[in-house]
């Protein structure tokens, strides 16, 4: 699992609060520290989703 620092203002599903994946959010350099090919739960969908993934019901990291 190689973990890469990803911005977190991307519309991607590592990116978003309602996404259940292993992730570190690192709020004073606005970025997140995560496996982008990893999945993790969509609490939207209710389906495991890849953390590279996209949706119009992003709602953003705080």
């Amino acid at each position: 699992m190689a973990r890469d620092m990803m911005p977190a203002g991307n519309k991607r599903c590592y990116a978003c609060i309602q996404w259940e994946g292993t992730r570190t959010y690192l709020r004073e350099k606005k970025q997140i520290k995560v496996d982008p090919h990893d999945s993790g739960n969509c609490l939207i969908f209710k389906i495991k989703k890849l953390g590279s993934g996209t949706c119009e019901h992003m709602e953003p990291l705080k």
